[in-house]
């Protein structure tokens, strides 16, 4: 059996296994908290003697790993929950919380039993938990449940339209991944005095994706529908931390994949999509001069973009439009790379090969990661058959790559509208 195939093989394997497999953790934390948002914790592991300690939430100071608006709080698991000591692999903690009333709490991690469950990833990397007084919603998806917290002190007028906002942003991303990205996960947005509709967003999926969105105050459904933030964080949940110097493979994936998203909801058109590419992707052709390994700032956005755009052309033309780009991340997701792993490029690339029987990543990663291979963006354009004239995307259906370049932002398969909320 081939190598390749025997590794693509495990990997499904260590997918089909359940998250709680398990049964026994090497720690248990119970926590109960105070209505002053103080952390009575006690954690044991193994059979010594347990650790008893507080945390004081409103005291930390603030950080984007730590948010405090009113009387809740959204912080990741290790800036409150000491990392136990002694273990030479990151060790599986059970985790329950007990909360007064009117006050919860809310996670991205599985639940096992009366029990959240950290495993497989470090404190350090561990994604946010949502404690106090917020507004909680569970959002059924067709993998499992989506949980939002909205943090106090957002309008109550405004907090219908923010769930409905995650809601049909969260089934935008079906029609990509072919069905929602985790099984679990925490969304939590954080009142802002930010004039924009939505502001700053970060995903930290350790032990169980999770996203944090800042939102403005004063609500605009369409405002809202209109941003990208939230849609591009999505994306960051379907794929692993890749470790090494790859920012510019997951952001450039998350900027690539953001636009057709919306545009298979039916949220933007095909001429929106490709204007966009067109303004902004010469941003990042200069990262290929020296190696993507080496792209810094807004290179990392628009050169990974230039990059997922030449390897769906790439995996489009292997196959004779049968397959493309989606295939192979949609493939190394079900495949077991989840947002909770971490991994190497190669590894991701071998787990597209085994989903798709295509090279074409794995060849572009050789040509324009280590060593710097310049890429012609005009003449692109010029086989894709786009071309800019001021505002107005002109399509060219005699060139080379014009079958191709049609595939690519509605796909192979037919797509679900989503429809906006003033859409009768």
């Amino acid at each position: 059996m081939p190598l390749r195939l025997l590794a693509f093989l495990l990997l499904l394997a260590a997918a089909a296994s359940p998250a709680g497999a398990q049964d026994v953790p090497d720690c248990t934390v119970d926590v109960e908290v105070s209505p002053a948002l103080v952390l009575d914790v006690r954690q044991r592991c193994g059979i010594g003697e347990p650790q008893r300690y507080r945390v004081d939430l409103p005291d930390l100071p603030p950080s984007r790993e730590l948010i405090l608006r009113g009387h809740s709080v959204l912080a990741t698991l290790g800036s409150w929950l000491r990392a136990p000591e002694g273990y030479a692999a990151p060790p599986t903690i059970d985790i329950r919380v007990k909360t007064p009333t009117g006050m919860a709490f809310a996670a991205g991690l599985p639940r096992v039993g009366d029990a959240s469950r950290l495993a497989g990833t470090g404190m350090r990397f561990a994604g946010y938990t949502a404690i106090g007084r917020f507004d909680l919603s569970e959002l059924p998806t067709d993998r499992g449940v989506l949980h939002l917290a909205i943090l106090d002190g957002m309008p109550e007028r405004a907090r219908a339209a923010l769930v409905d906002w995650v809601r049909r942003t969260a089934e935008a991303q079906v029609n990509w991944w072919r069905g929602f990205t985790a099984p679990s996960m925490l969304i939590g947005l954080v009142p802002s005095a930010t004039r924009r509709a939505v502001g700053y967003g970060r995903t930290v999926p350790g032990g169980g994706a999770t996203i944090m969105v800042e939102v403005g105050r004063e609500v605009d459904p369409r405002r809202l529908f209109d941003d990208w933030v939230l849609t591009h964080e999505l994306v960051h949940t379907g794929m692993p931390f890749i470790r090494g110097r790859a920012t510019w493979f997951m952001e450039g994936a998350a900027t690539y994949i953001e636009p057709i998203v919306r545009a298979r909801a039916g949220w933007k058109t095909e001429e929106e999509v490709w204007r966009e590419w067109m303004e902004h992707m010469p941003r990042g052709v200069s990262a290929f001069a020296s190696g993507l390994q080496h792209a810094s700032g807004q290179q990392n956005y628009w050169g990974g973009a230039i990059f997922m755009l030449m390897a769906d052309l790439a995996l489009r033309r292997e196959t004779g439009g049968r397959l493309g780009l989606e295939d192979c991340l949609v493939g190394a997701l079900r495949a077991g790379l989840t947002a909770d792993r971490r991994t190497g490029l190669e590894d991701y690339a071998e787990a597209c090969e085994g989903a798709t029987g295509t090279v074409g990543l794995r060849h572009l990663l050789d040509r324009h990661v280590a060593r710097g291979t310049p890429v012609d963006l005009d003449a692109l354009w010029r086989e894709l058959g786009v071309a800019l004239h001021g505002e107005r995307v002109a399509f060219d259906e005699t060139a080379p790559l014009a079958a191709l370049r049609r595939q690519i932002v509605f796909g192979t398969r037919p797509n679900l509208r989503i429809r906006l909320p003033w859409e009768t």
